[in-house]
């Protein structure tokens, strides 16, 4: 077989592997020969710096070696402890395991072991609790070459697979095919990022001399997997561009509605505007993801956007994923637009059927300048009569089919310009690779004038003291906001919760004290009713559910208090928080929860109290939960990559995304010779299948 089909061949396949262990390597995510070549090392043991047992010391960070005397378990304070004694020759240690479950079968009596951990001493006996621990045998076949280098592999592990089993599998098959893995990337990308080649960065990443090796080695194989992930992205975002709608920058209406506002755009949503109005002019789509924190102003950066259209003679739509964020964007743009004539349209899928068909009636014709709506909006009998600036809120909560239906509705089979705007922070990161066909423009900058919000984490023995406090600062002209608890995926149990709430705090609180309720099971215009009255100053404390997460601007709210915080994931805390805060006053919010609660969620509400950079609270979200989680890898496309880590490797993934722009750029259709590689690696799919997964 050539080496292709070796590379994509099961590692079943593999001498001493079979199907029992072939079950257990998919554990670990490897199916094919390729897939256990890029099994990357979490760690290596540097076997030069092994210490001698008697000279270890009290708080070291130490590696030793030595022959298993004796192990056993016993029960110390109520818990069994299983321990290895060791001996080097100049002295004896313990390694302790607090959890026995079959670690006490994988030791043997005169196994040779390499321990690593922090030592301590107990009782005048020298120990390392938890080692980081290898069996080695430099007798059996494979033994000692798989240990000749100064620096050991130790790889993610699963129950079943020993590690030097692993070595000597991963050792197997380079010398199998070590100098047939073919080359990837052109001499001058190599050269110039001081990469390895292909085949040394493979080899090194499992057998390195030495860390610094092991680095440049997985940088190596993070850059080609990055690259050619990017080389895909974007060669389909140039062949999906299209023809676009150039638009003239008129400065007509926008001018008008940038009088109108009450306040000074920031030098931020300035640079932004000039970014997007750079894209509008162009004959090609815009296709740009705008981010910006809470508060930060997006929503007049979209607006500005979509008025260009319009003045030019065009519509805009703004698609929301849920009925309440686009009835929200309606009102609030309303406020807006209606000053200046522009005409409104909001489509929803649960309006009255005559009531739709009119406003379908009115979009297909013309009648409506900028359109809000949700899901409503792709429909088949939904016609634009002339769109040319789309703009989609909350982008992580669409599929890419969706947001592809309403990019094909646009004037004259043009593909429209296309804004996403999110309201959660995203690590850049994180963008560039979920949206890595989209320009990024960052608004990272706050309006002047803007109040301190101070974050508490309150215990519930604690309750009745913060609501005594709330009924104290209402009654001094403030406004609050109380959230009931989250009840995932639940509207209607969360919304009993709200109303549960509700009736509590009426029966606790001073008669003068006004308090209404918003939740998703109400209908729409007694939602905007409520919403219109606690804006007005009608209500002092509004009792809520997620509903108020975005696009509720009160600036005289300054209090809001989240009951069991720990049940909302550090994104959604970060966007309730968002809504206070909005005027000159000191604001504050108060997460209320049990008195224990979970790591995670002691790691989300340390990192409310500690920052409001939502920024850095998305870095946080991405390290706790993983981007899988926060985004749902299916349906929003995160890649499946074998070796990059998009947490690790912010700078590579920067550096390669700005490598194939470059590229693409002077070599789109990669016609040019010194490209020529990275033309046949796309063309071979063979070679396509086995360079990314994602």
């Amino acid at each position: 077989m050539d080496v292709y089909e070796f590379l994509m061949m099961e590692v079943r396949y593999l001498k001493g592997v079979g199907p029992k262990r072939a079950s257990l390597f998919r554990r670990l995510g490897i199916t094919s020969v390729f897939d256990l070549l890029y099994f990357a090392p979490r760690r290596y043991i540097d076997r030069r710096s092994i210490t001698p047992i008697h000279e270890v010391r009290r708080g070291q960070e130490v590696t030793v070696a030595g022959k298993v005397l004796t192990k056993g378990i016993k029960k110390v304070k109520g818990t069994l402890v299983f321990t290895v004694i060791i001996s080097d020759g100049s002295d004896w240690m313990e390694l302790v395991w607090r959890n026995v479950r079959g670690i006490d079968k994988v030791f043997n009596k005169d196994d040779r072991v390499i321990a690593s951990g922090k030592a301590y001493v107990y009782r005048g006996t020298k120990v390392i609790y938890h080692p980081e621990y290898e069996i080695i045998d430099e007798e059996k076949p494979g033994g000692s070459r798989i240990l000749a280098g100064m620096f050991v592999p130790v790889y993610p592990s699963t129950e079943g697979l020993k590690p030097r089993f692993v070595r000597k599998l991963i050792l197997d098959v380079l010398g199998k095919i070590g100098d047939q893995i073919p080359e990837t990337l052109p001499d001058y990308i190599r050269n110039k990022f001081k990469l390895y080649s292909r085949k040394d960065a493979i080899h090194r990443l499992h057998f390195p001399e030495n860390l610094k090796d092991a680095r440049t080695a997985r940088t190596t194989l993070v850059f080609e997997e990055l690259f050619y992930f990017y080389i895909k992205l974007l060669e389909k975002r140039i062949e999906s561009k299209g023809l676009g709608i150039p638009l003239m920058i008129k400065n007509e209406l926008t001018t008008d509605f940038l009088k109108s506002l009450k306040f000074d755009l920031t030098g931020a949503q300035k640079r932004v505007i000039s970014e997007i109005n750079s894209d509008l002019e162009k004959n090609t789509p815009m296709h740009r993801l705008l981010q910006g924190d809470v508060g930060s102003g997006k929503t007049v950066v979209a607006l500005h956007t979509m008025l260009t259209a319009v003045e030019n003679g065009f519509q805009a739509v703004l698609m929301a994923p849920t009925e309440i964020l686009a009835e929200q964007h309606f009102l609030v743009m309303s406020e807006y637009l209606f000053p200046l004539n522009v005409r409104m349209a909001l489509l929803l899928g649960k309006m009255r059927k005559k009531e739709k068909q009119l406003t379908i009636e009115r979009i297909r014709n013309g009648d409506a300048d900028v359109i809000v709506g949700t899901h409503a909006l792709i429909q088949d009998d939904v016609e634009f009569k002339k769109l040319a600036v789309a703009v989609i809120d909350e982008q992580h909560k669409f599929g890419v089919l969706q947001r592809a239906k309403l990019l094909e509705k646009g004037f004259e089979n043009k593909s429209p310009h296309f804004l996403v705007m999110t309201a959660t922070p995203i690590p850049r990161t994180l963008a560039l690779t979920i949206y890595g066909d989209l320009d990024v423009s960052i608004i990272d900058e706050m309006p002047p004038g803007r109040g301190e919000v101070v974050t508490r984490w309150v215990r519930e023995g604690r309750r009745d003291k913060v609501y005594s406090w709330l009924f104290d600062e209402v009654k001094k002209g403030n406004q609050a906001y109380v959230v009931a608890p989250l009840i995932e995926k639940s509207e209607k149990l969360e919304a009993e919760a709200a109303t549960e709430l509700f009736e509590k705090l009426k029966n606790i609180a001073p008669e003068e004290i006004d308090i209404g309720l918003i939740h998703g099971k109400m209908k729409k215009d007694e939602r905007a009713a409520v919403m219109r009255k606690f804006r007005n100053g009608d209500f002092h404390i509004l009792v809520a559910t997620t509903v108020i997460e975005v696009g509720i601007d009160v600036p005289n709210a300054t209090i809001m208090i989240i009951e069991h915080a720990e049940r909302f994931g550090l994104a959604q805390l970060h966007q309730l928080r968002g809504r206070i805060g909005r005027g000159a006053k000191k604001s504050y919010c108060i997460l209320i929860t049990p008195s224990r609660v979970s790591t995670d969620a002691a790691k989300r509400l340390k990192a409310m109290v500690e920052t409001r950079d939502g920024f850095k609270i998305a870095e946080i979200d991405l390290e706790i939960r993983g981007p899988g989680e926060i985004f749902g890898t299916k349906q929003h496309g995160i890649p499946k990559f074998r070796i990059a880590n998009l947490i690790r490797d912010q700078k590579i993934i920067q550096m390669t995304r700005q490598e194939v722009q470059r590229i693409l750029e002077f070599d789109p259709f990669l016609t040019k010779p010194q490209n020529h590689i990275i033309k046949e690696t796309i063309e071979n799919e063979k070679i396509g299948e086995v360079i990314y997964v994602g």
